[in-house]
């Protein structure tokens, strides 16, 4: 009978003051301050000498030369495989860049600190070893919890078939177009027959017609063989956004940390989140103290799945499945139309030029490229398995991938071991709107995402048992 090991660590990842912050064009200056320390935690399962290791990270991404290095340091001092290692960023709006970008005036691409990169790469590393070397006896439930009411869509669509963008909408608009998305959500049967992905339009949103939402929160109950917790792991799709004018120069987990401390004080034991399919979801309470607000809600539907969980297992399996993968890219300008639009621009080094700099950057690195070459992996404890994606896809994209699998419970994760942008659906480029226009991703690459995520949740099923 196949016996399950766990191994935990933690870590701060706390950048110093003075970096270039992460999520904003409108940002111009460098971290002031520090609200709240960024946290890694790192959780490695083994069964049967199978292996994966997860890192959640309080981070907006990650790069392919960061995860190379981590594994790199993983390879040479653990038996883990390099493609069983998954660094998974929260995607906090409050967290420094670790990379140049496109949309980031000059000086703030150089305020990028290398040294804080060397060291993030060190301790993330250094955290997959340390839980290594912590694997004991444990044992695994798994659930899928709701956390509905705190997030919605933010591409309603108008009577023409076009997004307006709705970034934020008063309480009550948000309050209505979050039930409506769940209730899309509950239309979509399993089985692999797609649900309703528009309402009707809507009064309250003066005629437009909201988004499907998911706001189920899988969970991954991890104990000791005689249930005494050890872990939580969840998935939630919702963009860590929850902020405004007077802490946008602060430091923060943003809304996570606050789900998390809700669960250390009801459970006792660490929750590791991931983000879930947030590319077109956002929270309906945006300013003032509306991080606690959405943290603690999420940590309370958290606390109530953990505890739906009755039965755990020691004797369940560990598999993993990787591919490389060259997904769609989207019609670009060349690059001399976006070094002349960038040049016909009022600012083309501020905060005006950004949309025009990220332009040209992505016609530079695509110019002789015929596909987004990246990676693409998934994981199974016993039955919950979770698919992890490099970029930011929108809930549709992930419905269709749970509705499909073969699995009691299904995460599927963004942003894991890169950040290509948004994954946005074919429907979603032919109705416009900011995330189709800002990312590479093209229309066909919602249906490789798709399939390829299918085939490696069949392969996991497939292994051994």
């Amino acid at each position: 009978m196949p016996a399950l090991h766990l191994g935990l660590a933690q870590g701060d990842i706390t950048p110093p003051i003075g970096v270039t912050m992460a999520g904003y064009a409108a940002r111009d200056k460098v971290s002031e301050s520090v609200e709240t320390p960024l946290q890694a935690r790192a959780l490695v399962a083994e069964s049967q000498g199978r292996f994966v290791a997860v890192v959640s990270v309080d981070l907006i991404g990650l790069s392919p030369e960061i995860v190379a290095a981590v594994r790199a340091q993983v390879r040479d001092e653990t038996p883990i495989p390099a493609t069983s290692v998954l660094l998974l960023a929260s995607h906090t709006h409050w967290g420094p860049e670790v990379r140049p970008t496109g949309y980031l005036p000059r000086h703030l691409n150089e305020a990028i600190s290398p040294e804080y990169v060397e060291g993030l790469q060190r301790t993330l590393a250094g955290l997959i070893v340390e839980a290594h070397g912590n694997l004991r006896p444990a044992a695994a439930g798994w659930g899928v919890g709701l956390a509905a009411g705190i997030s919605y869509s933010r591409r309603p669509v108008n009577v023409q078939g076009s997004t307006v963008m709705s970034l934020e909408l008063r309480p009550e608009q948000a309050a209505a177009a979050s039930a409506t998305g769940l209730e899309l959500c509950r239309a979509w049967p399993a089985g692999g027959h797609r649900g309703p992905r528009l309402s009707p339009p809507l009064e309250i949103l003066q005629g437009l017609r909201a988004g499907v939402s998911d706001p189920h929160v899988p969970m991954l109950k991890l104990t000791d063989p005689e249930g005494e917790a050890l872990c939580g792991f969840i998935s939630f799709g919702c963009h860590p956004v929850v902020g405004g004018e007077d802490n946008l120069y602060a430091i923060s987990p943003d809304y996570p940390e606050y789900a998390r401390r809700v669960f250390q004080a009801a459970v006792g034991c660490p929750l590791a989140f991931s983000l879930g399919c947030a590319g077109d979801q956002v929270p309906a309470w945006r300013r003032g103290t509306s991080r606690q607000r959405v943290g603690q809600s999420l940590g309370a539907a958290a606390v109530m799945a953990w505890h739906q969980i009755q039965d755990v297992a020691t004797d369940v399996h560990v598999a993993t499945a990787h591919r490389q993968v060259a997904l769609d890219v989207v019609d670009l300008p060349t690059v001399a139309e976006a070094e002349r639009a960038l040049a016909a621009t009022d600012d083309p080094e501020g905060p005006g030029g950004a949309r025009e700099r990220h332009l040209l950057g992505l016609a530079r690195k695509f110019e002789d490229r015929p596909g987004i070459e990246t990676e693409m992996n998934a994981f199974s404890v016993g039955d919950f398995a979770a698919v992890c994606l490099p970029g930011e896809t929108f809930a549709e994209i992930g419905l269709q991938i749970k509705q499909q699998s073969p699995f009691a419970a299904t995460a599927v994760i963004t942003l894991c071991n890169d950040s290509i942008g948004y994954i946005s659906t074919a429907d979603g480029h032919r109705e416009g709107g900011y995330e189709p226009q800002w990312s590479a991703p093209g229309p066909g690459a919602e249906r490789q995402v798709v399939d390829t995520a299918l085939e490696m949740l069949a392969e996991l099923q497939g292994v051994d048992r």
